[in-house]
């Protein structure tokens, strides 16, 4: 009998209460949480009353971010708790923040403990050519189907890649962002699509099969480009999509 998999997000739709989740008791770990990414990723769902186990190859490294992140923000009481990456692929639902040349030795590692469960992969594979960042192309195709062939008990979804993490880690001032979205399983799409839309300023949009990975990994050098040549912290906003309920 494999994982049993309960829905962690109602399917479509916007929270009523605004600036916390409107979400059944439920833990999100994020493992590799101590960079830029990670930490970004933590305090916002942590900001929306998620609990958020932060994870860390070394768990004194994870402690002392949360501490960090707590006194950053002290003014609110973020429900952030460190640990190591295995404590984060216990969560209920996990992100993988590890940078994308060590992804894979991160998620084949916690592989039992992340069976059954919905495992966002927010990595984009991109080096240095000259003075421009470029994307590299994986022997998969992109970095998030090499996570799912890595992890075929689990529930893969692409997301997150655009966001740019020094200002998305900033509280105060929302982005205004989508966040596109790629999985192989339909329903856990729709989940992530719901989650995505309970943070501030951002909009989850489904873009398909794992087969979209790719594209969507592959443009993030660009937006990088847009923001070192505007000096700014540019990211996706897609139009023309209909409007949802309760927006």
């Amino acid at each position: 009998m494999g994982p049993v998999r309960r829905r962690l997000y109602p399917a479509s739709g916007r929270p009523g209460s605004p600036g916390r989740a409107n979400l059944p008791t439920v833990q999100i770990g994020v493992m590799g949480a101590t960079g830029p990414a990670g930490q970004a990723v933590s305090v916002q769902f942590a900001g929306i009353g998620i609990d958020v186990i932060v994870g860390s190859r070394s768990e004194e490294r994870a402690a002392d971010t949360v501490t960090a992140l707590k006194e950053k923000w002290g003014g609110r009481e973020l429900p952030l708790h460190p640990g190591d990456n295995d404590a984060a692929a216990a969560a209920d639902l996990v992100v993988v923040a590890t940078p994308w040349d060590g992804i894979l030795t991160t998620v084949t590692a916690a592989e039992e403990g992340l069976a059954g469960k919905i495992v966002i992969s927010m990595a984009n594979a991109l080096t240095r050519w000259g003075k421009d960042m470029v994307p590299l192309l994986p022997p998969t195709g992109s970095v998030t189907v090499a996570v799912a062939r890595a992890l075929p008990r689990s529930r893969v979804v692409g997301a997150f890649h655009h966001l740019p993490a020094g200002a998305w880690g900033d509280l105060d001032h929302p982005l205004d962002a989508d966040v596109m979205v790629c999985c192989d399983d339909r329903k856990a799409t729709d989940e992530v699509v719901a989650l995505i839309d309970q943070l501030p300023g951002l909009r989850g949009v489904d873009c398909g099969s794992l087969s979209s990975a790719l594209a969507i990994e592959a443009l993030t050098p660009a937006l990088l480009e847009v923001n070192r040549r505007y000096k700014t912290h540019a990211a996706l906003r897609i139009t023309g999509l209909p409007e949802r309920p309760g927006t």
